[in-house]
């Protein structure tokens, strides 16, 4: 059989009644349920590129993996600093954030996610961050993913000049998101010098919505009523989430 020909992997886990029931209601004392145990899983996490937004490796799982994935993403992102922060992290997730998190049905949520989103993130089918805007290169996107690939080009070949024109081939299949993702680890790393911009001046951008947003996430009610929604939709798609054993 032909790598074209291969059955796709299944990324759920085998789990008794019992054992899916467990992890669909699991939840941290004093935190929302996101029903991580199905996909902090072997079967999900074995996969390269699982955790990479717009890796094939992500696009393997069921669209009921992804969307408890930016749930759960979503709910880090604003426990740690605010929904201005989400979307400012998930620049390039922005599209697919705001499709999968309208798949929970909790009304609630979502008419306070989507103003938040279109104040800081504009049309959802065209999103991008009103803060990252105040940052535009004059050729933003050509220039950054330019710098990207030169600089992981040149700190992955620093003793191997001559093979810099097949490693940059290699970097130039990456999406844009995954390469920003590797940048940002050599960077973290301190392989790579970050490029230092210039201090702007500029207006803050509102965050009516988003600091609404976050206060009512913040609310031990939201986080009670994340147990019914989430684990609702959970249930309501346990085929795609596991394959029941016994």
């Amino acid at each position: 059989m032909s790598a074209g020909d291969a059955t796709p992997m299944d990324t759920r886990p085998a789990l008794t009644p019992e054992e899916f029931e467990e992890r669909a209601s699991y939840v941290d004392s004093g935190w929302w349920l996101t029903g991580e145990g199905l996909i902090h899983t072997p079967s999900v996490m074995n996969v390269p590129g699982w955790n990479l937004y717009g890796h094939p490796g992500n696009q393997q799982l069921t669209e009921a993996q992804r969307v408890l994935m930016m749930w759960s993403d979503l709910v880090g992102q604003v426990a740690n600093g605010g929904f201005e922060q989400f979307i400012s992290n998930y620049e390039k997730a922005l599209a697919l954030a705001y499709r999968l998190i309208a798949q929970l049905d909790w009304p609630e949520l979502f008419e306070r996610f989507d103003p938040a989103f279109r104040e800081q993130a504009g049309d959802p089918a065209n999103p991008q961050s009103v803060a990252s805007e105040l940052w535009e290169w004059d050729d933003e996107a050509g220039a950054n993913r330019n710098h990207m690939l030169d600089s992981l080009t040149r700190s992955k070949t620093r003793w191997r000049p001559w093979a810099r024109r097949r490693e940059r081939a290699l970097y130039d299949q990456l999406s844009d998101t995954i390469l920003q993702t590797l940048y940002n680890e050599a960077v973290s790393n301190g392989e790579i010098k970050p490029v230092e911009k210039p201090p702007v001046e500029y207006e803050t951008p509102p965050c009516v919505a988003a600091d609404a947003f976050d206060t009512w996430f913040y609310l031990d009610s939201t986080r009670q009523k994340s147990q019914h929604y989430v684990g609702s939709y959970i249930r309501a798609h346990r085929d795609q989430l596991c394959r029941i054993d016994g």
